[in-house]
């Protein structure tokens, strides 16, 4: 609490010092000639375009203390007890040393990875196949910056070069949808398996005369898939019903109430109706 209570007072004092002092005192002549508009109107908008100027900077002022803030307490809270660092790294006046904090972190990294790698390998995977989606895990932020990059600096977005990208980038969307896509089926089971477990929509309620009702879908089954893409929540139902134009059969993957067997229906495009 005397953390949390000195760490507002830190920003807020901050805050105060990076404030002009001209400006933290009425103006009386600029209001005066605002509220009187004897002011031409450019003047005026060129007063208020200083006032932004000067707002920003210090918004990103304090940003910075905030950012500095941070690091301090992830320094902090990131030492384990007991340890400490060479004495070239001491700091303080009590000669209490720690670890420096990127030794932490990269331990932290490790054991980060040995858990998941474990997490595979328990869930059934081959290691050669567990390794390879560590590897793609901890590639996935840059590959999704690097489509991100390329397709921002497309000159014609309407072209095919220009869809494909959007198409791998829906794909980069998250790590779960990228495996769907680069694992088999049997693998992408084992790896939802060692995340947490498998995710699809559980069908609550179905809404009568609708294309759901009229396919027999019922309250208690499980979408697995709209066609073909794999559905974790009705978010992603959303997404996929919206991508496909209307006039058309999508072929949709249930799994029935009690079963564990699955099943393909048909449905035409457009929202199902159901409630999940």
């Amino acid at each position: 609490m005397l953390i949390a209570a000195a760490t507002i007072v830190t920003i807020t004092a901050g805050a105060a010092s990076l404030w002009p002092a001209d400006r933290q005192a009425a103006n009386p002549a600029a209001t005066a000639g605002l509220q009187q508009n004897e002011r031409p109107l450019r003047e005026r908008v060129e007063l208020l375009e200083q006032e932004l100027r000067e707002s920003a900077q210090i918004q990103r002022q304090l940003l910075e203390l905030v950012e500095e803030l941070r690091q301090s307490i992830e320094g902090d809270m990131g030492q384990p007890a007991g340890e400490a660092r060479p004495a070239s790294s001491r700091v303080g006046q009590s000669g209490v040393s720690e670890r420096p904090r990127a030794m932490g972190r990269r331990q932290r990294l490790q054991q980060h990875r040995q858990s998941q790698m474990q997490r595979l390998l328990d869930a059934g995977m081959d290691p050669g196949r567990a390794q390879f989606v560590l590897e793609k895990t901890e590639r996935f932020q840059f590959e999704h910056t690097r489509l991100s990059y390329q397709y921002r600096h497309m000159a014609d977005k309407s072209s095919e070069e220009a869809r494909a990208l959007r198409q791998q980038l829906e794909i980069h969307s998250n790590p779960r949808r990228m495996f769907s896509h680069l694992l088999s089926a049997e693998e992408f089971e084992l790896y939802l398996e060692a995340n947490g477990g498998r995710q699809e929509i559980n069908i609550n309620r179905v809404v009568p005369d609708t294309p759901a009702q009229n396919a027999g879908l019922r309250a208690g089954d499980r979408i697995i898939s709209y066609n073909g893409e794999r559905i974790f929540h009705m978010g992603d139902l959303r997404q996929q019903v919206y991508r496909v134009p209307p006039g058309e059969t999508v072929a949709v993957e249930v799994q029935r109430a009690g079963s564990n067997n699955r099943e393909t229906i048909y449905v035409p495009s457009g929202p199902l109706g159901i409630q999940g």
